[in-house]
């Protein structure tokens, strides 16, 4: 009896300092560096849509908390379908927490109305990010707290200490965004479901009693709650009740022999668990209360419509821009987004289960002598149980989201907390192979690896091995903080071979771009145009070019012509956008005056580029031809001219993307008065481009050189620009390019007088 009690004194220990241990590293993770950088989504797509949010709440307008709801002070954001309302609750929080930082100046609403949206303010994303890190704090006490009956006390420890240092899950969770919430809720709703179903089994069978809170019923309702947060974050998130149905009903068929018991079983559970769902759907999203259908149909539609469409911008897969990675995309994802650590733990999970579905029930005394907490671990049932659903979860996961045309890797986050709980699975199914197990671990076969002679020697250390994984998983893992998303497996060849293989890069380095911009004399008037821009220009000191009329530099080079300095990044590069032709102009031209890297692989780099004065609005193309860009008006000293007289010559210097246009056919610039009478000539002088014309790509961008000669009988006023392409060889012309930019032509005397420039 005594050495009962003081087993469980030391258990309860146990409990308290290991808790306090996971939570320490869940936080120590994830606090320090949250206004480092910004990720692509967090600013006019998060932030915006949180600010609606809270202002819809704050005006009692619930219909606008739709998908689709927005203000009339931020333009072109909308909530989103995704529903992200979690999301938008917890951005919401962070502003008022913002709001109490500054001292809550004035009305809640009238701080809405000031906030500094785009861009956004960095010095507010430890606020606005910190009620997803508390999110994700929670899940790991509460991973520690329920795997302890499944796992055993160092098995539950050392599950929710892999958690609280899996990179990815980290990187998320540190962000405003969907993903990180949508995963840590259906990993809390899958990890309910598992307690629920492992004791209801043993208490319906033994009649055995507990408290509500650790009732079976209760991780029903829990594994429910959980659920219909999951529901509210992100729309594949539906499918977690549809795993959990099947799931119940077929551990049901195993646990009890009568078909009317395990109807009985399962319809009851899974009302239960269709109720907490509902309960929390419909509490949290104010639309459901004037709507009850229009959100939800607008979510199904838009998951009908996701789960067949590529993304806009295409993707990057084995080493070439595709349209749909396929179905090798998420496995691949998953061997670099995890650690060696959790990699070697789900591997030894894996044939774990193999072996143990030969092995032989242990007996009771043998399960517990090592684990005092009563009624924990359960034995083998209890182990497979836990082992298969997990394993099911990643694999139903997985084909789910690759069905769907649009990848990222983002979306395969939520099989990553089950995949830290099948490694500590592996490890702890591995301790047992020692004489003597560690406070606490999990059922396992007696029979032992053929360690032979080193297993007397390997038992009395055993209890090591978990806190020396986590120091590993650490030591792989710091290195690359703040920017977490940096982090790949180097197991399968790290970031390097990340970079050839799969799309990489979310933001992170383009602040370390601003700050070296920053840098620059004369900082402040610096004109840049950079991918991802919402992320880039609230670091950066000068004017951040994010796009000319729709032009974006997504879609064309036109922004990076007019900067002054153009960024370049990853995963645009690794998608040749906003074309191949493009990236190898700016490429060859000059080198790069900065190179960011993060965790040994490039993610930015800084070109100089033209600071173009001229750029033509829309699209001025002949297909299959050439489209024009911009240009640029000199005199012979190379100034800047606006205007010009009668029988004078200016430079003018016109930059067009080749796509297709051949050799022979050659563009002409002319000055054409509104009757279409031509009032001056293009003289050319050369055609310059940084390649040789036998390796332009597509998109090439080149600079067409003429003397403008304007004629003697122009009268002063406004003359327009026009060009086409003239073939030599028939004498025709193939097209004409609709130019509306202008010329303004003064007489001879107004330009002596020093007005010209």
């Amino acid at each position: 009896m005594v050495q009962s009690a003081a087993m469980m004194t030391l258990a309860k220990r146990f409990d308290l300092w290991a808790l306090l241990g996971c939570l320490g590293l869940a936080l120590a993770f994830r606090l320090p560096g949250l206004t480092v950088f910004l990720t692509a989504d967090e600013a006019r797509s998060w932030f915006g849509r949180s600010i609606i949010f809270l202002d819809s709440l704050l005006q009692g307008n619930w219909a606008n908390t739709a998908p689709g709801g927005e203000v009339p002070f931020i333009e072109n954001v909308s909530l989103s379908p995704a529903p992200g309302v979690t999301t938008n609750w917890a951005g919401a929080l962070g502003i008022v927490l913002e709001y109490l930082r500054q001292g809550a100046p004035g009305s809640l609403s009238e701080f809405l109305r000031q906030m500094p949206f785009d861009p956004l303010d960095p010095a507010m994303l430890f606020s606005l990010r910190l009620p997803g890190v508390l999110v994700a704090f929670a899940a790991v006490g509460l991973t520690y707290w329920w795997s302890r009956p499944l796992l055993g006390r160092w098995g539950a420890l050392l599950a929710a200490g892999l958690l609280a240092l899996d990179p990815f899950s980290l990187a998320l969770s540190r962000v405003l965004g969907h993903d990180g919430l949508v995963s840590t809720f259906m990993w809390l709703s899958l990890l309910a479901f598992i307690r629920a179903v492992v004791e209801g089994g043993r208490m319906r069978d033994k009649g055995e009693r507990k408290d509500f809170i650790l009732h079976p019923s209760s991780f029903i309702l829990y594994s429910g709650a959980f659920a219909g947060l999951a529901c509210l974050s992100k729309y594949p998130a539906l499918s977690i009740g549809l795993f959990i149905a099947v799931s119940m009903l077929l551990i049901y068929l195993r646990q009890y022999g009568s078909l009317a018991r395990i109807l009985r079983y399962w319809l009851k559970d899974m009302v239960w668990w269709s109720l907490a769902a509902t309960l929390v759907f419909t509490s949290l999203w104010p639309a459901i209360w004037v709507d009850p259908l229009g959100p939800a149909t607008t979510i199904l539609s838009d998951a009908l419509r996701a789960a067949g469409g590529a993304h806009p911008k295409g993707s990057f897969f084995l080493g070439q821009p595709v349209p749909d990675p396929g179905w090798l995309f998420y496995p691949l994802v998953a061997l670099f987004r995890t650690t060696p650590v959790v990699l070697l733990g789900v591997l030894l999970a894996v044939w774990s289960g193999v072996r143990e579905r030969r092995g032989e029930e242990a007996s009771p005394q043998e399960l517990n002598d090592y684990a005092p907490e009563p009624k924990a671990p359960y034995g083998r049932t209890t182990y497979l149980i836990t082992l298969i659903v997990l394993l099911a979860f990643v694999l139903f996961y997985t084909l789910l989201i690759t069905y769907g045309g649009k990848k990222q890797d983002r979306y395969l986050l939520p099989i990553f907390p089950a995949l830290t709980m099948l490694a500590a699975s592996g490890y702890l199914y591995a301790l047992r192979f020692s004489a003597k197990p560690p406070l606490g671990t999990p059922y396992a076969s007696v029979r032992s690896l053929p360690l032979g002679r080193f297993t007397h020697h390997v038992s009395r250390f055993t209890w090591l091995l978990p806190l020396l994984l986590l120091i590993v998983q650490i030591a792989f893992v710091f290195p690359s903080y703040p920017y977490y998303f940096s982090f790949y497996n180097p197991l399968v060849g790290g970031g390097q071979a990340a970079s050839r293989l799969i799309q990489v890069g979310w933001g992170e380095g383009l602040n370390e771009a601003a700050v070296y911009l920053n840098t620059l004399p004369n900082a402040q008037v610096i004109k840049v145009v950079s991918w991802y821009s919402t992320t880039f220009e609230p670091y950066f000191k000068g004017h951040s070019i994010y796009k000319i009329d729709d032009d974006k530099i997504s879609r064309s080079p036109k922004p990076g012509l007019a900067a002054d300095y153009v960024v370049f990044y990853i995963n645009q590069t690794q998608r040749l956008l906003p074309s191949e032709g493009a990236l190898q102009f700016f490429k060859a031209s000059v080198s790069p005056v900065y190179t960011v890297t993060l965790n040994s692989l490039d993610y930015a780099w800084i070109y100089p580029s033209l600071g173009l004065r001229h750029v033509f609005a829309g699209e001025v193309r002949l297909v299959g031809q050439a489209e024009l860009l911009g240009y640029n008006l000199t005199d012979e000293a190379h100034q800047p001219v606006t205007t010009a007289y009668p029988e004078s010559v200016v430079l003018l210097s016109l930059f067009w993307e080749w796509q297709g246009q051949a050799a022979a056919d050659k563009l002409r610039i002319s000055l054409v008065d509104d009757n279409q009478q031509t009032r001056g000539y293009g003289n050319p002088i050369e055609t310059v481009a940084p390649v040789p014309r036998a390796e332009w790509q597509d998109g090439m961008v080149v600079r067409d050189d003429f003397a403008l000669v304007i004629f003697p009988d122009t009268p002063p006023g406004e003359y327009r620009l026009a060009a086409w392409i003239e073939r030599p060889a028939t004498g025709e012309t193939v097209g004409v390019f609709n130019l509306n930019e202008k010329l303004q032509v003064v007489p001879r005397e107004t330009v002596a007088s020093g007005a010209n420039h």
